[in-house]
């Protein structure tokens, strides 16, 4: 089955720097996954960036497939993960569906500066002009009539 979502994922020292966009099934979840698997820097402490300002939801199922994804990161040596989510409405749907994790773990921002603020006081150092997506986020942004 064809793959629906983009992403695009880079390493900033120790933080996994994910961005997400469009509407995702399932096998663009598990491709995700698997490139974040192969990505991630688990002979050490890490922490995960996830920008998904310009995600355009998920199916139901592949939604069920993101607690079990955090779990694979928690237990690899991923100390805390930051979401950057403006959207209330998509913010509230992405954690009912995707499961419970305390907010000393995962957390939910409106805006990079204030992830990147957090990561940074987690002992993940990670400035905004350090963010390495810009340019994917800016040309998958939904165009607004």
């Amino acid at each position: 089955m064809k793959i629906h979502g983009e992403w695009q994922i880079s390493l900033v020292r120790n933080i996994l720097v994910r961005s997400t966009a469009g509407v995702f099934n399932n096998e663009g979840t598990l491709a995700v996954f698997e490139e974040t698997k192969a990505t991630a820097p688990i002979h050490a402490p890490w922490a995960g960036l996830t920008n998904a300002e310009n995600w355009e939801m998920s199916t139901a199922s592949s939604l069920q497939l993101f607690p079990g994804m955090r779990e694979w990161a928690f237990e690899n040596n991923c100390h805390c993960l930051a979401i950057v989510l403006p959207s209330m409405l998509k913010k509230k749907i992405h954690q009912q569906q995707t499961g419970h994790f305390p907010e000393e773990f995962v957390r939910y921002f409106s805006d990079i500066d204030q992830a990147c603020a957090w990561l940074s006081g987690k002992g993940f150092p990670i400035t905004a002009e350090e963010y390495p997506h810009y340019a994917f986020i800016e040309r998958t942004r939904p165009a607004h009539t």
